[in-house]
């Protein structure tokens, strides 16, 4: 009758551990099991480890086909946003001398700039530096 008692102490400790570990993976750590479900897709866990913003960005490039660009002011003074865009877009490469030119969209853009799509966040125009 002891061992009985021992085995299921055990067993509803075994249970308990299991259910702590639960509550700790999905309310305290920030883990997604989403990215779990397809961890080899091309997009997997983009939308949980980048902002909204850098996402933006790389769709605009995409569907803009450019293969060289360049970022206003404002994105290169916001180190987290210059820095991840450029890495990001990688094989598309930063250029400053680029027509194609990224805004936040609380940015006015500059002289010799014409607006080609606004989007939530950012602001891409065509730029000419005579």
């Amino acid at each position: 009758m002891n061992e009985i008692k021992q085995k299921k102490l055990k067993f509803f400790f075994l249970i308990l551990c299991v259910i702590q570990l639960l509550y700790l993976l999905h309310y305290r750590s920030g883990f997604k099991f989403e990215i779990l479900k397809n961890p080899f897709s091309e997009k997997s866990g983009i939308n949980y480890s980048l902002s909204s913003e850098i996402v933006e960005f790389k769709e605009l490039l995409i569907n803009h086909k450019l293969s060289n660009y360049n970022l206003s002011k404002g994105i290169k003074e916001n180190t987290y946003l210059y820095q991840r865009s450029i890495e990001f877009s990688y094989p598309i490469r930063f250029n400053n001398n680029a027509k194609a030119t990224f805004f936040l969209t609380n940015e006015k853009l500059t002289s010799g700039c014409q607006e080609i799509e606004n989007s939530k966040y950012l602001k891409l125009a065509k730029c000419s530096y005579d």
